[in-house]
């Protein structure tokens, strides 16, 4: 207990993780929260503080760092900032990033390389050896988030709309999302969608309904997961041009690619064409390792 610690945290749009490292890199405490990203969560603050009690368990840390969407615009920092410092005080040093850094230096210690996350939204993010980055994506799921487990259920749900009214082909998303929701027919799925935080109960049950309906080939849902595929690899490809690492290496992290797997295969497929030289990999470690990572610089340099 009186080892000097570090914590990572890593707020998600549905879920908050919080990792307590040792200076040796062993992890000694975790906790875990509801969904905590600064602009869109109910109650970030809340989550945040339940992921950092359970975690902490009485300890004090040397550093913490919260990672989250938004999380390099100066609105997300500067909330961010005041969370951390409401719950430890102001002796502990804080720093607030991106939920993409955070996921880089999961996947590589040294924070080199393009990272691709679809998670409740999606984002590509590199950063070279000499220290430049870049970014693709990470728009929202009002304008982009392409290949996002969000962006996933919305166009489910335009498919299942446009199938039940006669205007596009028949699917069976349609039968999974009534099924999934428990709901007698799709026009009751409205009171799930509109008016509930985001993400809407119906967007995340819409994102199941796909993935079911593709793995039985459905033709609708297949289209829909080589779309957000494309576009995922799309956007890592942009960054790894930019940054000169189109032999990679590109690591891909998300709870979309955990839950879909063929959303996955369908950027590994891409990105082959597009980076043919490119080593793609799955992030092995949480993005909350990588937040832990980041701390210790702050900590130990």
């Amino acid at each position: 207990m009186n080892d000097p610690v570090v914590v990572g945290i890593d707020a998600g749009g549905t879920k908050t993780r919080a990792f307590v490292v040792t200076r040796a890199g062993e992890i000694v405490g975790r906790g875990a929260g509801g969904g905590a990203n600064l602009m869109s969560s109910p109650d970030p603050q809340g989550s945040i503080a339940a992921a950092l009690q359970t975690a902490l368990a009485g300890r004090v840390p040397s550093a913490v760092v919260l990672s989250c969407a938004g999380g390099d615009r100066d609105s997300a920092r500067e909330r961010g900032h005041a969370i951390l410092t409401g719950l430890l005080g102001g002796g502990v040093p804080v720093d607030v990033t991106h939920d993409a850094k955070a996921a880089l230096y999961a996947g590589d210690r040294s924070g080199c390389g393009v990272v691709l996350i679809a998670g409740t939204g999606s984002v590509a993010y590199g950063r070279n050896g000499e220290g430049d980055e870049e970014r693709a994506g990470g728009w929202g799921h009002l304008i982009g988030d392409e290949g996002s487990a969000v962006w996933v259920g919305l166009e489910g749900l335009r498919a299942s709309a446009h199938a039940v009214d006669g205007r596009g082909a028949p699917t069976a998303i349609v039968q999974h999302v009534v099924r999934e929701l428990g709901v007698a027919e799709l026009l009751d799925v409205l009171p799930l969608l509109y008016g509930r935080p985001h993400p809407a109960p119906a967007v995340m049950a819409a994102s199941r309904a796909v993935a079911m309906a593709a793995s039985a080939s459905d033709a609708i849902a297949v289209g829909i997961l080589r779309r957000g595929g494309n576009a995922l690899a799309r956007a890592a490809t942009v960054v790894a041009v930019s940054l000169g690492l189109t032999d990679g290496p590109v690591y891909m992290a998300g709870g979309a690619f955990e839950q879909i797997d063929a959303l996955g295969n369908h950027v590994r497929h891409e990105l082959l064409t597009m980076l043919p030289r490119a080593a793609v990999e799955a992030v092995r470690e949480e993005p909350a390792m990588g937040a832990a990572r980041l701390a210790a610089r702050i900590a130990w340099g």
